[in-house]
């Protein structure tokens, strides 16, 4: 009896359970897969309503849940909003980063990077008008100071993640495979608003194109490339891997 008790007195204290343990581990990964139902939730809300006109009722109906279980974790549909831009850029941008740092010419990092994004973009419309459309500052006046702030640390991060595109078109060009001598600060936005099209596009198109997303993404891509000076050396190069 007294072994079992020094056992007892060597264990950790306050440590719980391996059973306990276990279902809290379990909790963690439902509440982080119920933000992420939230976040698409809310992006399709926002992008479809506009921010203005959307409400916490609304993303909570489509989530299938009580608009009391949203406001448990934002205090405010301007919160909301931020959560869903800042966790759909950092997202993409790593992804972004990952490939504008391979050890391959510019031209073929370039290509990567345009493919992904559009990509991204066709994948992920909802999150992406969103991002668009609280960037731009149409949401600004609905948001607290607080909110306001942090969306505009938002635009700035999204608009370090144009300047991966400009950096890599800078590199292309010094390396041969693009015109030199241009304002590259100008074409990068002009490369990115090409990968943007289906921002545009009517749901008609979109629903016509359900399933396409890589031919589509590449097709972008091969666009905003040709659209940058590309040869069709190099386009049939890039485009025939």
């Amino acid at each position: 009896m007294a072994r079992a008790t020094r056992r007892d007195a060597d264990k950790p204290k306050g440590r719980p359970p391996r059973r306990e343990r276990n279902f809290a581990a379990i909790r963690e990964v439902e509440d982080g897969e119920f933000r992420r139902r939230i976040l698409a939730a809310a992006a399709e809300i926002f992008s479809t309503r506009g921010f203005a006109a959307a409400s916490i009722d609304e993303v909570a109906k489509r989530l299938g849940a009580t608009k009391g279980l949203v406001y448990h974790r934002y205090r405010s549909k301007g919160e909301l909003l931020i959560d869903v831009c800042e966790d759909g850029l950092a997202a993409i941008t790593a992804r972004l980063a990952a490939i504008a740092e391979r050890r391959e010419r510019a031209i073929t990092r370039l290509t990567g990077a345009a493919t992904l994004h559009a990509g991204d973009v066709v994948e992920r419309l909802d999150l992406h008008r969103t991002l668009a459309g609280a960037t731009c500052g149409t949401a600004a006046a609905s948001l607290a100071g607080d909110e306001v702030a942090a969306l505009a640390a938002i635009a700035e991060k999204r608009q370090a993640y144009d300047a991966i595109f400009t950096r890599l078109i800078e590199a292309a060009a010094a390396e041969r495979d693009l015109p030199s001598g241009r304002d590259t600060a100008m074409l990068g936005r002009i490369f990115v608003a090409a990968l943007d099209a289906p921002l545009t596009w009517p749901p008609a198109t979109i629903a016509e194109l359900s399933g396409k997303s890589d031919l589509i993404a590449r097709q972008l891509a091969y666009f905003a490339i040709r659209g940058a000076g590309a040869s069709d050396t190099t386009l049939m190069e890039e485009f025939s891997r």
